[in-house]
C-alpha cells in the first residue's frame, strides 16, 4: 500500500459564540472516503464533500482507494490544495472495508469520523447541520442521516428478530440506539466509541454484515443516537435488480456473514438458517437458477 500525506500545522484556536455559549475550538472531524474503481473527479461524494462549509471544522481527508490503478497524481494534488490535512492512500490488493475503517479509525487524530462510501450525493448545507448536532448533543455517540435510493429510506432501518426491515415512516431526532440498523455511509461516529468502548469493526467481515455487527454492536455500549434531518441520495447496485450471477454472490456472501454477526445469538441464528433456505427457494425460482440452491 502506498500513501501521500500532507499536514499542515495545527488550526490556531479561535473563540467563536453558537446559541450564546463560547466554543474555544473546531470539532476536529476526521473524513474517510473508499474508492473502488472510479477517481477522485468520477466520484459523487468527493464533488458534494467540495461545496460543504468546511471551515466549520477541522477537517482531515482520507482517500483510501481500492482501485486496482491508482487515481491520477494530478487530481490528488488538486484534491490536496483543498484540506488542511489530507492522506490518500492506494491498496490495489483491495483491502477488507473492515480492516481499512479499523485501520484509519485507530488514529487518535480527531473527534468525530464521517464514513462515505464514493457514490454518495451530499447536500450542500450538511457541514452546517452536522456542526449545530454535535454541539447539541455532545454525549450522542452516532450521528445518522436519512439516505435515499429512489426516494425510499434505505437508512436507517429496524433489526426485527434475525433480520433488517426498511421504516415506513421517517423518523428524526434521539432515537434508542437498541434495534436501528444503518449502513456505514454517512455515519459520524464518536472517538469515544472506539477509545473509550474499545469498539472495532468485525474483521471476519470483508463488506457484507459489517454495518449490522456494528450497530448491534454500538447498541451494547450506548442507549441513544441521532438521526439528522437531512436526506442523502444515493447510488448504488445494493438495491438494484442485479443478474442472476451478481445476485448469488451477493446472497452467497451475505448467507455467511450471518452466523457471524449472529454469533452472540442462538435463537436468532436458527431462525435465520431457516429464512436463508425460503430465500434461496425464492430466488431459485424467480431467476430459474437452481445454483441457489447449493
Amino acid at each position: 500500500m502506498k500513501n501521500i500525506e500532507k499536514q499542515s500545522p495545527m488550526f490556531q484556536q479561535n473563540k467563536s459564540t453558537i446559541a450564546g455559549k463560547e466554543q474555544t475550538s473546531k470539532p476536529k472531524l476526521l473524513v474517510l472516503v473508499v474508492l473502488y474503481k472510479k477517481t477522485i473527479l468520477e466520484s459523487p461524494t468527493i464533488k458534494s464533500l467540495l461545496s460543504q462549509h468546511k471551515d466549520l471544522f477541522e477537517l482531515e481527508l482520507v482517500i483510501w482507494d481500492n482501485s486496482p490503478e491508482r487515481c491520477p497524481d494530478d487530481q490528488i494534488y488538486e484534491l490536496e490544495q483543498d484540506f488542511g490535512k489530507f492522506q490518500y492512500r492506494w491498496s490495489p490488493e483491495n483491502t477488507w472495508l473492515s480492516k481499512l475503517y479499523n485501520q484509519v479509525l485507530s488514529a487518535r487524530t480527531y473527534d468525530y469520523a464521517l464514513l462515505l462510501d464514493q457514490d454518495t450525493d451530499i447536500p450542500p448545507y450538511y457541514f452546517d447541520k452536522l456542526g449545530d448536532a454535535l454541539f447539541k448533543f455532545p454525549k450522542i455517540a452516532l450521528f445518522l442521516p436519512l439516505v435515499l435510493h429512489e426516494e425510499k429510506v434505505v437508512s436507517p432501518g429496524s433489526w426485527v428478530y434475525f433480520k433488517g426491515k426498511h421504516w415506513k415512516k421517517i423518523k428524526t431526532g434521539i432515537l434508542p440506539a437498541k434495534n436501528v440498523l444503518a449502513i456505514t455511509s454517512g455515519m459520524v461516529i464518536s472517538a469515544k466509541v472506539f477509545f473509550e468502548n474499545q469498539m472495532k469493526f468485525d474483521e471476519r467481515l470483508s463488506l457484507y454484515g459489517i454495518d449490522t455487527g456494528f450497530m448491534l454492536n454500538f447498541s451494547k455500549f450506548e442507549k441513544e443516537l441521532y438521526v439528522l434531518p437531512i436526506k442523502f441520495d444515493h447510488d448504488t447496485v445494493l438495491w438494484s435488480n442485479p443478474s442472476a450471477d451478481v445476485m448469488l454472490i451477493r446472497f452467497r456472501n451475505l448467507k455467511s456473514t450471518w452466523p457471524k454477526i449472529l454469533s452472540d445469538r442462538p435463537v436468532a441464528r436458527t431462525l435465520v438458517y431457516f429464512y436463508s433456505m425460503a430465500v434461496s427457494f425464492k430466488l431459485a425460482l424467480k431467476y430459474q437458477d437452481l445454483r441457489f440452491l447449493k
